[in-house]
């Protein structure tokens, strides 16, 4: 068993748990504020300023209710793939825009998408920015990440569903992906293995595998946002077995796109917390075309920054791991 396979069953369960219970007593008391329509994602700490407050409702999705705002809607969706059948969740604007950008969110293990939608708070970003947030299922609760010991079934699922949102009408240039723990393994590999249709990546709680690192051939290169907690016990900073440091994952990425440089900073300290942000850019990557981001949280836990993830693990509120995935992410084009 990997180290990163024991999270889900417990404590994020409990998340599950929690979620859908603060979701189905909020149903009936909604805020009530004016509904936003623009946005700027301060591109230091992911944060919105919005242009009016916005007005959160819940959508009951295969029995879970998913946090969605006025304007945006909340489907669900199935992907015959292999003779099997996939499923996934879609967060869009309502009505939905012609030829918008995508970002595909992956659970971790033991994560249902519902849930990993609620936990990002990703709704918020797809009402102000007019993307589609698409999030799929892995089989059983865990992504097969490591080509070392499982094969591509999903890759091949996820390749399937990029084809059919393009088919749906969404922008074939502007498709992104960032995970969660195994979803951010899985990131990685689809980083390795679909960068002819994936422009750009955002990976928080997972480092590189070493399984992955030794086969990984992209046709292209893709630019990476990292994000890692120094007090994160299931995927440790520093590394363990399988799973390189974060220093050595963002070496691996530097040496094999021929990164030129390193610029550091500290972002605002905008909440009492335990915690720290330091983000350090490795720049110059594939001839300047493209650069990759490391957000070392100093204290920070197995957690999505910004996130609902608090009550398990320690977790940053001086940035916003959505709103900063999305900002980086979306200046890329594939």
């Amino acid at each position: 068993m990997k180290k990163n396979d024991l999270l889900p069953s417990c404590g994020i369960a409990v998340l599950l748990l929690g979620l859908s219970m603060a979701a189905g007593n909020a149903a009936a008391a909604l805020r009530t504020a004016a509904t936003a329509t623009s946005a700027v994602i301060d591109p230091v700490s992911g944060f919105q300023t919005l242009g009016a407050a916005l007005k959160r409702t819940w959508t009951l999705v295969n029995g879970s209710y998913v946090q969605t705002t006025s304007g945006t809607t909340a489907v669900a969706a199935t992907l015959n793939v292999g003779g099997v059948s996939r499923r996934y969740i879609v967060v869009r604007p309502n009505p939905a825009p012609a030829n918008a950008p995508v970002l595909l969110l992956l659970h971790a293990s033991g994560v249902t998408p519902e849930t990993m939608a609620n936990l990002s708070e990703v709704a918020d970003y797809v009402q102000t920015q007019g993307f589609w947030a698409v999030l799929p299922a892995a089989i059983g609760g865990s992504w097969r990440d490591d080509p070392s010991s499982s094969n591509k079934d999903d890759t091949l699922f996820i390749s399937a569903l990029v084809d059919s949102l393009v088919a749906q009408g969404v922008d074939a240039t502007r498709i992104y992906a960032g995970g969660y723990s195994s979803g951010g393994f899985m990131a990685e590999r689809l980083a390795c293995e679909l960068s002819d249709k994936i422009a750009a990546f955002g990976v928080d709680a997972a480092t590189l595998r070493t399984g992955l690192a030794n086969v990984c051939a992209p046709l292209k290169p893709r630019a990476k946002a990292y994000f890692l907690g120094t007090a994160d016990t299931i995927v440790p900073y520093d590394g363990y077995f399988n799973m390189k440091s974060a220093v050595s994952t963002m070496a691996y990425w530097s040496a094999k796109q021929g990164c030129g440089g390193t610029l550091a900073s500290t972002i605002p300290d905008r909440a009492i917390d335990g915690t720290t942000v330091q983000l350090t850019r490795y720049t110059g990557c594939n001839g300047g075309a493209l650069e990759n981001r490391l957000y070392t949280v100093t204290g920070g836990g197995h957690a999505w920054p910004g996130g609902l993830t608090g009550n398990l693990y320690v977790t940053s509120q001086d940035i916003k791991a959505t709103g900063l995935i999305w900002s980086f992410v979306s200046g890329y084009r594939r």
